[in-house]
């Protein structure tokens, strides 16, 4: 499997489980700055009023901001921590998504709202980085793998790595590598059952999530919808599923679903939404080989020509498809993954 198409695969589960790792409670005794100008009490922030034109739920939000982090907010491990609720923050607020972000920041801790948003970019380098280095840091022993992952985290932060990766961090990223390394294996191991491959992912990915869970002291679970996109975009399974004809291999993704435990109803529609992806698919590859053939005849077809072609075969949505291909994106050149898409 591509390492970027596997990227998109477990993003739900690196990133996000990544992240809410970086939320441990903070201790009462923790050692506050000493430097004054920077160290902004909780009656400081306190005199700034909230900005009564945001809905209530924002508010509500500002306000427990305040109260827990503003006496601690000045120090980078806080607002790197704090990288956990931009999220949720932000699937809460209207467009200029960036804007209202960075106004609810400078209402929460005035004066830090940029300093925050700098830690928060440097936070997703590091995960950026950390996907592009998989490769590398599966193949490196303990010791060297230390050693590197150390290099970046001083490098994005001198002065307050070792305040933002705790060793409960350092276990999670082995869980993280750990599981790239399993669906590594399962993409290019041909021959195993089906059910293996599925037990093998699922016990792999539950690890991760049982470290996740155990150092936030709470209680969640991997979607099996993860597991089954996971599961569709391994090459050693798109490759048994290309080999089946239309018939048997709709059987076969309807008995991995069920396998993952979907029910019938469930089953029956993702069906029909199977059904018609294949329909749309193949309806895509006929308009892609006209294409071909009406430019293999003459390599200078006017605009008119391939609006005509593209409202043959998508109707309404060709003014869609005319638009990706004027960006160089051709949708049915893409792979395409049975079960998944």
């Amino acid at each position: 499997m591509n390492i970027k198409i596997l990227t998109i695969s477990i993003l739900s589960i690196a990133l996000f489980l990544s992240y809410q790792v970086l939320r441990p409670s903070i201790s009462n005794h923790m050692k506050v700055s000493s430097i004054k100008a920077e160290n902004k009490t909780t009656a400081d922030f306190q005199r700034v009023n909230t900005d009564q034109s945001w809905p209530a739920e924002i508010q509500a939000i500002i306000k427990k901001l305040r109260s827990t982090h503003a006496d601690t907010i000045h120090l980078i491990h806080i607002q790197a921590k704090l990288i956990s609720i931009r999220q949720p923050l932000i699937n809460k607020l209207p467009r200029p998504i960036n804007e209202n972000l960075n106004s609810v920041l400078a209402v929460a801790f005035p004066g830090y709202e940029n300093s925050i948003l700098d830690v928060w970019s440097k936070m997703d380098q590091y995960e950026k980085w950390l996907t592009i280095q998989n490769r590398t840091l599966m193949e490196l022993n303990a010791i060297s793998r230390s050693e590197f992952l150390w290099d970046k985290r001083n490098d994005l932060f001198p002065k307050s790595a070792a305040n933002i990766w705790s060793e409960k961090q350092d276990q999670f990223e082995m869980a993280q590598l750990n599981l790239h390394s399993e669906i590594d294996a399962l993409d290019t191991s041909t021959g195993i059952p089906m059910s293996e491959r599925i037990e093998r992912l699922e016990n792999s990915i539950q690890q991760a999530d049982n470290l996740f869970t155990n150092s936030l002291e709470k209680t969640t679970g991997i979607h099996k919808n993860t597991i089954a996109s996971v599961l569709f975009g391994l090459t050693s399974v798109q490759t048994e599923l290309q080999q089946l004809d239309p018939e048997h291999r709709q059987l076969e993704i309807d008995s991995v679903r069920r396998e993952l435990g979907y029910d019938e109803d469930s089953i029956a529609k993702m069906s029909k939404l199977d059904e018609d992806r294949e329909q749309r698919w193949s309806n895509g590859y006929a308009y892609m080989e006209s294409r071909e053939q009406l430019l293999a005849i003459n390599d200078q077809l006017s605009p008119d020509q391939l609006d005509q072609l593209r409202s043959e075969f998508f109707g309404r949505s060709a003014e869609t498809i005319a638009r990706e291909e004027a960006q160089g994106f051709y949708r049915f050149q893409r792979p395409r993954y049975y079960g998944r898409n």
